[in-house]
């Protein structure tokens, strides 16, 4: 049975990702992390950041040097200025050991976990951005043996990747391109029944999610909202052309 007129399947999103992909949408570059294959968790940058771990190295440092300020000035009119630094970077090490030892450091710890497993699902995806201008970066995965009038099994929200470099104003406040083609096919490493959300592989590079929207999800409200923005864009016909 054909899917009705604008139902949300392979052939809709995946023309919705390569119209996105055409867009002339600013970016920012992606910057190439570790392979956490080879390397411990802690050495990958987005999972670092997102544990707390480099938090509390960065204010820990701070508050070293701005100790050595204090020590130094004495009873001058810096020491006022390097006290309240001091207190400051002792309050971010204290908040980037919370996170590591609570559920930033778990998730992290998960994600990395998940990423080496064996026996990965293979999948195809499309990957659309919510909105299409500087959004948030979607991967939506079908099954690896379906057809044209595939319904999406789940959709990963991947965390922004680490820039390269800032090239122009504002960029930060974008997440970078994933330099991956917009439609193909990926590995999903740790997924289970009970911890659904695993870690996309595409080209041999981990992709690392922050939201999982599994099939129940897509059913309801935030689910189907999601997935209206997404084929917004897209003519009624894109669905009747796959009958």
């Amino acid at each position: 049975m054909a899917p009705r007129s604008g139902a949300p399947t392979y052939a809709r999103l995946t023309a919705e990702a390569r119209r996105q992909a055409a867009l002339p949408r600013p970016g920012a570059r992606s910057r190439r992390e570790a392979d956490i294959r080879g390397v411990p968790w802690w050495r990958v940058l987005t999972l670092r950041r997102m544990s707390g771990l480099s938090s509390l190295a960065g204010a820990a440092l701070c508050a070293v040097v701005v100790l050595a300020v204090y020590a130094l000035a004495g009873s001058s009119e810096l020491a006022p200025r390097a006290l309240l630094l001091l207190v400051v970077a002792i309050g971010l090490a204290l908040h980037g050991a919370y996170r590591l030892r609570g559920a930033g450091g778990a998730t992290a710890r998960a994600l990395g976990r998940a990423a080496c497993a064996p026996d990965p699902e293979p999948q195809r995806y499309a990957l659309v951005y919510d909105p299409p201008w500087g959004g948030t970066a979607l991967l939506v995965l079908f099954p690896a043996a379906g057809g044209e009038e595939a319904r999406p099994e789940s959709i990963l929200e991947l965390r922004p990747l680490p820039q390269a470099s800032r090239r122009f104003l504002g960029a930060a406040k974008l997440p970078a391109d994933l330099p991956v083609k917009p439609v193909g096919t990926l590995e999903l490493h740790g997924s289970t029944a009970e911890s659904p959300m695993g870690v996309p592989w595409i080209e041999d590079r981990a992709f690392w999610p922050r939201r999982f929207y599994g099939p129940d999800d897509l059913r309801h409200g935030e689910g189907r909202a999601l997935m209206t923005r997404l084929t917004a864009d897209l003519p009624e016909e894109a669905g009747e052309e796959i009958g």
